[in-house]
């Protein structure tokens, strides 16, 4: 299948959009640089507010800004970890940029080795570039650099550090000396980066490892795409072979282009082997190294020994000698030493050809035929080694002009890149559901996508792999389990089936811990901390009324009352966790209680139950006095006096409303008993009613309601029912105490002095009554202060009510009701009431 064809395929179908409820549920993967290019590498992971950055590298083939990623696309100061590969140039030298140049704050991470190595390089890197005919090509200075390197961590492989919730580990890469993979784990999603890596072993490096984990994201380069190298073996016999030909057959000049540190250091080790062994053949061929930092690079390879892998170790523990301080390989600072023609192999800076030493030296070979060119590495593109390799006639000069080239070109690659079959190897022993491809270009990185789309297409392996291009996000939705440890005394004893643990859930950057108040401190250095809440609420009527509808809430709450030179302070506690507080010298309501979820709801219902006693319809009624002390003429006199009474009321001054209509009673007693069986007698003369269920009967008496039945189950059902009435006719005071006798009964009071009341008053909120064709006037209440008679609490209106408190239209007429106050505590003026 061609390019275009593949294209086409992958445009036909549909993306699957799956809605997201939690937008930090989704994984963000942005190529800020290497996506679709080889170069500047910068990939940016975004997850549960986090953000990582891994690798910040410059591109060979540009200079000055634009050599950058694209850094602007994320802020910096959002950044929580910057992660470092390796210390090449594409993958390292950006990073004093972004630290001082920058507002990021996060934290950077390196290998040990990285760290040493990348110093000199990024030194070097701005001798090249800030040059007087270059300036504007100058990123950042050496203070830049000597100030970012202080605040670089070091990291060594293996180990696992946690920043902010991030953990990440270092896992041996291979590729150069101190490359690292890194494994990215945050709220349990992992993310293994794999930076530029190889998997087979060379002389003085160790190879790229697994890290045995399960993955859920894997991102990893495609730089060779479905290239595949030859052996290391046949690499190297087929790099001295071509050596060879130049220095010995032809007696030219070999010019290798290399970077300073790195890959350089693996063809110095080749070169001085081959030399050693062949010392016959080419004593008379010299070696050069030309670099600045190449005498400086055998000290820091000779540091950092014990991170490379056993064979140079034991080299250098069996001999005590530096495997680096090469006998057959002169190093140089600068190819004045180097001769106009051959023999000679010469290793130069930099590796692409761009400028230095090895364009000078190429400039001065490329017209004679015996001599030679050996690309070694990787070349990107736009680079001339990258172009000399398809072998033009000419090449351009520094100077200006062009050259002819005559030279021979060669390209053996040593760049310890993963080729395809290592590539696809690692991709199928990590077995990652989703697979980013950065670092790579275009073609290749599509070309290895369908391979591995149609090599996983009928396996048991289901993979989605993406190719992003720079600045395009990859999003995939992930939503881990939350799993708690528990820990301390609540673990003292193994769980068994279906046992609960109930403590304190501990979250602390993704990690979730059960553990029981008392160990908090030892397992968290948290402190548990009371909080104390205290309210105060607007109120400016009575305590009466305040308890009675709290009761009518909460039940029978305990009363305490604190005496002090101000006054008296009530204070009623609702289940044994807020406390309502009532002063007799403040306006208002104070409510305490310790803060919990509990007691911050209770406490909720409390201040909606005071915000709405002096609305409620039960309040007006209950602070309803008789009007015996003036007149409610109906004429519109302006000098009428309104009816006001004192409403500064005791508990006991609330009486319970009682009906003393048996009949009625009965009635509604037959009514809920007809809702529930089929059959039911009602015996007005008897003062009872017979239920029969099936076989079975009872009697109740409507006066004492008192059950007669053989039959248990049936005396249980109209208990249950008889318990009902009651309680629906239940008065709201049913919890205060019973009025005391009044001075002036109501001609039809009962024994106890208590006025009759129709249980059927109308409660639909129209305060206005016809009672014999009389409207009662408008009742003011006015609330006065004991304590300060020139302090008056606001005025409760109840618009349209009059002292009485119902009718009852029965058949032998029209009867007045009336619910009256204590004659010693309330203070009623009164008008007597005139006939319209």
């Amino acid at each position: 299948m061609s390019y275009q064809d593949r294209q086409m395929s992958l445009k036909r179908k549909a993306e699957l959009t799956v809605a997201v409820e939690d937008e930090n549920d989704l994984l963000r993967i942005t190529p800020l640089g290497a996506g679709r290019e080889v170069g500047r590498s910068c990939i940016c992971l975004q997850y549960k507010g986090k953000t990582v950055m891994l690798d910040c590298g410059l591109h060979a083939g540009r200079s000055g800004p634009n050599s950058l990623p694209f850094l602007d696309q994320i802020d910096p100061a959002t950044v929580d970890v910057l992660l470092v590969s390796h210390f090449h140039i594409d993958h390292a030298a950006a990073v004093p940029y972004y630290l001082e140049r920058t507002t990021f704050k996060g934290r950077t991470f390196m290998t040990r080795p990285t760290k040493g190595v990348f110093r000199w390089l990024a030194k070097d890197y701005i001798r090249v570039t800030n040059t007087s005919d270059s300036d504007s090509t100058a990123l950042y200075n050496e203070a830049d650099l000597v100030s970012a390197h202080a605040k670089i961590e070091e990291i060594d492989v293996h180990q696992q550090v946690e920043v902010n919730g991030i953990k990440f580990t270092a896992y041996n890469a291979g590729h150069v000396l101190g490359a690292a993979m890194f494994l990215v784990e945050i709220a349990g999603v992992k993310v293994l980066y794999t930076g530029d890596y190889s998997r087979e072993e060379d002389r003085h490096l160790v190879s790229a490892e697994n890290p045995g984990v399960s993955v859920s994201v894997l991102i990893t380069e495609s730089t060779y795409g479905l290239r595949s190298h030859d052996t290391r073996i046949e690499r190297e016999r087929n790099f001295m072979k071509q050596v060879r030909d130049i220095v010995v057959r032809r007696r030219g000049c070999c010019l290798l282009p290399v970077s300073a540190l790195g890959r350089t250091q693996e063809l110095l080790l080749i070169l001085e082997e081959h030399w050693s062994r062949h010392i016959q053949d080419l004593d008379g061929v010299p070696i050069y190294f030309i670099s600045s930092l190449g005498k400086l690079g055998t000290r820091l390879y000779q540091t950092y020994i014990m991170h490379m892998n056993q064979r140079i170790q034991q080299q250098f523990n069996r001999t005590g000698r530096n495997p680096f301080d090469f006998k057959h390989i002169k190093t140089r600072v600068d190819f004045s030493e180097v001769p106009e023609g051959g023999p000679c192999v010469v290793l130069a800076t930099p590796g692409m050809l761009q400028n230095g030493v090895s364009r000078l030296l190429l400039e001065r070979w490329a017209p004679r035929p015996e001599n030679g060119l050996i690309i070694t590495g990787y070349s990107v593109e736009k680079t001339l080694a990258r172009n000399i390799t398809n072998k033009p006639p000419t090449i351009a000069a520094v100077a200006g002009g062009t050259i002819p080239r005559r030279l021979s070109v060669d390209n053996i690659s040593f760049s310890a890149h993963v080729d395809y079959t290592q590539n696809s190897a690692f991709i199928d022993e990590i077995r990652a559901p989703h697979v980013v491809l950065v670092h790579g270009e275009e073609n290749a990185m599509l070309d290895l996508r369908a391979n591995l789309v149609d090599k996983y297409k009928n396996s048991d392996y289901e993979v989605t792999v993406h190719t992003p291009r720079n600045t395009r996000a990859v999003e995939m939705h992930f939503h881990g389990e939350k799993t708690a440890r528990v820990m301390g005394s609540l673990a003292s004893k193994a769980p068994r089936d279906g046992d609960c643990r109930a403590g304190i859930l501990v979250e602390r950057d993704f990690s979730y811990t059960l553990l029981d108040v008392g160990d908090l401190r030892e397992f968290t250095g948290m402190t548990p901390v009371t909080v104390e809440q205290q309210l105060r609420v607007p109120y400016s009527s009575a305590f009466g009324l305040l308890q009675h509808h709290l009761e009518q809430m909460f039940g029978e709450l305990p009363l305490t009352k604190e005496t002090s030179n101000s006054g008296t302070t009530n204070i009623l506690r609702i289940y044994d966790a807020v406390d309502v507080l009532h002063s007799s010298w403040k306006v208002g309501v104070e409510i305490e209680w310790e803060g919990n979820a509990l007691n911050d709801m209770v406490a909720d219902s409390v201040v909606a139950v005071v915000l709405n006693i002096e609305s409620s319809p039960a309040s007006v009624k209950l602070t309803q006095g008789a009007c015996d002390s003036h007149s409610h003429s109906h004429s519109n006199k302006s000098d009428e006096k309104p009816c006001t009474v004192d409403t500064k009321l005791e508990a006991s001054e609330l009486a319970p409303v009682r009906s003393s209509n048996a009949a009625d009673i009965s009635a509604k007693l037959a009514l809920f008993m007809k809702q529930q069986f089929a059959h039911v007698e009602h015996d007005n003369d008897q003062k009872k009613f017979v239920v029969r269920l099936n076989e079975l009967s009872a009697t109740v008496s409507t006066v004492t309601l008192d059950i007669e039945t053989d039959s248990p189950l049936l005396q249980s059902r109209i208990a249950a029912i008889i318990a009902r009435v009651r309680h629906t006719m239940r008065p709201l005071t049913h919890n205060s105490t019973p009025l005391p006798e009044r001075q002036q009964q109501h001609p039809d009071a009962d024994e106890k002095g208590m006025p009759p009341v129709d249980m059927d008053m109308a409660q639909d909120g129209n305060n206005s009554e016809k009672t014999g064709g009389t409207a009662s006037e408008p009742t003011q209440i006015d609330n006065d202060n004991d304590n300060d008679n020139d302090n008056n609490s606001s005025a409760m209106a109840s618009s349209g009510s009059s002292s009485e408190s119902g009718s009852d239209n029965e058949d032998d007429g029209t009867k007045q009701q009336h619910t009256e106050l204590p004659a010693s505590d309330a203070h009623v003026k009164e008008e007597p009431v005139e006939d319209s």
